[in-house]
């Protein structure tokens, strides 16, 4: 083997005379001019822009297939001390569309042009990222470690990029590529520390441009929320942008890098990542929502917006839940030494976000904490049950408060999530229910989220909920709301409780907040109940059934598809008209092969009153309700129907014959008849004629029973091999009939006996 690449000298003739030169040297690299790399032009129908930004582009396709052609000493020289090479790996990994950007409106070869160079920069990376190519070219580990960390070839941002970048098709590649770079410089466990502070930090500097300061000391002012409420909807435009653009960025990036690399969840366990996340989550994200409906903008540009949000939530949830289950979850079911540091570890993490009701809900709705307290309930018998049941019953009512079931699919499934503690809850997408919010996916030609991304509802899309409540338990509602506000009237009390889904928490936040419907905002908040009559529960809203729901259900549903709705039977055929005779005969077959009878055919006379065509045509599938019953079975028969069914006869033993009026009555008939003579009806058959056909009988047997001229009698093996040898396929036939008639002959037997 030769000696690694960092202790190689390269012997050069100069005035001085022969110098021995590292072969790591900045001597060595050529004179190559990386071109920046840019991001595609917003319009391509701009020529100028998009031909220099594909000229551009070939530029870094050609630089890029020079440098992996060089061999192991040429490019790790240019890969150490050509700045320009840095600025473009930099510039590209910062600038390249992510995975929900898809160059959509690119045309085809702008588009295979881009796809090499995204291809061509992963394998740069990818080759700086190792140490060793073969036996001969490689690289001390603890000295290629020393110069990826000197010379800022790679980096936690770097690393970061990487993992949004290429992490959903090379997974696995990547996950390698960077452990590598961990094991060989552990410096970088270090920078990724600093990195979770420095985002926490970022987050803390968005709160404050949205208003929002979570670490204040004194209690915050109820007029502080109208303040952050009215900083988000004043905010400029390009600001407000960046604010959304980061959130979906750094959740999507983070997401993708510790999926990658699981690992760094540690980092952002012991940094206090799992404390900080809920309270941002819960102050920036609702208030974000909020202000997109308030704020003056376009369709179009808001549900660009909206979709970002949307994909941020499920990005810092997806997150949250990564990093809990490698810090907490996974030791436990690994059975790793003591369990119960990591139990109590999550049950402290969790017990102190649960004042984030919201964030808890969201949880909720896409990673479930009941699997996780179950497996915690189960990993040793000194888990405090009593602290589980407490977190269970703030996650439940957390949900209950926020969270969301999916609307029912399908004709028998109840569908929907239920809520954790097994409420039905009210349902989303349900007449009398929530109205279903989910937006829908803008194309990535506009710039948007791609199909796959994950749709969060949006809390704030409420709108009025039909439940319907009346009597005692409205008449408690509407006091317990002016227990604390007591300067409010009934009436007023009534209409936001209708308008709010008869939800206390909301209508009392919404009033203390001055968050009020737009649809309350101009009635009296002094307005008294008027009074009603009192009216009887309706029938339907009192019902139950395992069917509510369902595609037909039509009192809960107004969208039920009236095609698949059939009253009666369906018809087969037709009316058919004939209009040729000569086809009469095809078209009695044609239709006699579905129905094999035809009542009426009508044939055109030559008149405009008739009309040539089949109708009446027989329909076999009858009704068939009352074939089951026995109709007439047991009706007493009248004497003149027994008799009209069989006439009476005297038995032979006791004279024979038929009555006396039947025989006046068939007198002409036995006149006509005399002429036949019957043939004698002997009580004892001839013995002569018994032995001839016993004879007969006897030689038909010893002739069937003989085998043919020539051959061989033939024989029926059932006995076969020994046992456990398996038999043949003959032997198995001869055994199943001979188990299938071996009572053939006992019967015959009995058979015989009986008719003689």
């Amino acid at each position: 083997m030769s000696p690694p690449l960092d202790k190689l000298y390269v012997k050069q003739i100069s005035d001085k005379g022969k110098l021995s030169v590292p072969a790591l040297d900045p001597r060595w690299i050529e004179e190559v001019q990386f071109v920046i790399y840019l991001a595609p032009p917003p319009d391509v129908n701009d020529k100028g822009l998009y031909e220099a930004w594909m000229e551009r582009l070939k530029f870094n396709e050609d630089d890029l297939h020079w440098l992996l052609q060089l061999p192991h000493d040429k490019f790790w020289c240019q890969a150490i001390f050509d700045e320009t090479l840095h600025r473009f790996l930099d510039s590209y990994l910062r600038h390249a569309p992510r995975s929900c950007h898809v160059l959509q409106q690119l045309p085809q070869e702008a588009r295979d042009r881009h796809n090499e160079v995204h291809r061509l920069v992963f394998m740069t990376c990818l080759r700086m990222a190792t140490y060793k190519e073969s036996k001969d070219c490689h690289i001390t580990p603890s000295v290629f470690g020393d110069i990826l960390y000197e010379n800022f070839i790679f980096d936690i941002p770097k690393l970061m990029d990487l993992c949004i970048l290429y992490g959903r098709g090379n997974g696995t590649l990547l996950t390698k590529m960077i452990d590598n770079i961990f094991t060989q410089q552990p410096k970088y466990k270090d920078d990724l520390a600093q990195t979770v502070i420095t985002i926490s930090e970022v987050f803390d500097g968005v709160l404050g441009k949205c208003g929002i300061h979570l670490d204040s000391g004194s209690p915050q002012k109820l007029s502080d929320h109208g303040n952050k409420k009215q900083a988000l909807v004043v905010m400029d435009s390009v600001e407000f942008k960046d604010i959304v653009l980061y959130l979906c960025d750094i959740g999507m990036t983070l997401n993708a890098f510790l999926e990658v690399y699981p690992a760094a969840c540690q980092s952002f366990h012991d940094s206090e990542f799992l404390m900080r996340l809920p309270a941002f989550y819960e102050s920036v994200i609702p208030e974000l929502l909020t202000a997109l409906k308030l704020r003056k903008m376009n369709v179009s540009e808001r549900q660009i917006f909206k979709q970002q949000v949307l994909q941020a939530k499920k990005s810092l949830l997806t997150v949250y839940q990564t990093i809990i289950s490698v810090c907490c979850i996974q030791p436990i079911l690994d059975k790793r030494n003591n369990i119960m540091e990591y139990v109590e570890d999550y049950l402290h993490i969790i017990g102190s976000i649960l004042s984030e009701r919201r964030f808890l809900a969201d949880y909720e709705s896409l990673h479930s904490f009941q699997g996780d307290l179950e497996i915690l309930s189960q990993a040793s018998s000194e888990v405090d049950e009593t602290r589980l049941q407490y977190i269970q019953d703030a996650v439940n009512l957390a949900f209950a408060t926020f969270g969301k079931r999916k609307a029912p699919k399908g004709a028998m499934n109840r569908g929907g999530r239920r809520s954790p503690d097994g409420s039905t809850g009210e349902m989303e997408g349900a007449v009398g229910g929530v109205t279903s919010s989910s937006t829908t996916i803008v194309s990535a030609a506009s710039g948007g989220i791609p199909n796959d991304a994950y749709q969060v509802e949006d809390m704030d899309d409420l709108g009025a909920c039909s439940t319907q409540v009346s009597g005692v338990e409205l008449e408690s509602m509407i006091s317990s709301v002016k227990d604390l506000l007591p300067e409010l009237g009934d009436g007023f009390v009534e209409l936001c409780l209708e308008e709010m889904g008869y939800n206390l928490e909301k209508v009392i936040n919404a009033v203390l907040e001055d968050r009020l419907p737009q649809s309350l905002s101009n009635i009296d908040r002094t307005l008294p109940r008027k009074k009603r009559a009192m009216t009887p529960p309706s029938l339907i809203h009192q019902r139950k059934n395992v069917y509510d729901y369902d595609e037909f259900d039509v009192f809960h549903r107004t969208d039920i598809d009236l095609q698949k709705v059939r009253k009666g039977k369906m018809d087969k055929t037709k009316d058919i008209v004939i209009g040729d005779q000569t086809e009469l005969k095809d078209i009695k077959s044609n239709i006699s092969r579905d129905y094999s009878v035809i009542k009426d055919i009508v044939y055109d006379d030559g008149t405009d009153n008739n009309t040539d065509y089949i109708r009446d045509l027989y329909d076999d599938e009858y009704d068939d309700t009352y074939d089951a019953n026995v109709v007439g079975a047991d009706d007493a028969d009248s004497a003149d129907e027994l008799s009209n069914i069989r006439p009476f006869t005297v038995p032979r033993v006791l004279g024979g014959g038929r009555s006396n009026d039947d025989n006046a009555a068939n007198q002409d008939n036995e006149d006509s008849d005399e002429d036949t003579q019957k043939n004698p009806d002997h009580f004892i058959e001839d013995p002569a004629v018994i032995r001839q056909a016993a004879e007969d009988r006897a030689k038909w047997k010893a002739q069937r029973s003989k085998p043919a001229q020539g051959q061989p009698k033939k024989t029926y093996d059932v006995k076969g091999g020994p046992k456990g040898q398996g038999q043949s396929a003959e032997v198995t036939r001869n055994r199943r009939w001979k188990t299938q008639h071996k009572g053939d002959f006992k019967r015959a037997a009995a058979d015989r006996k009986r008719k003689v």
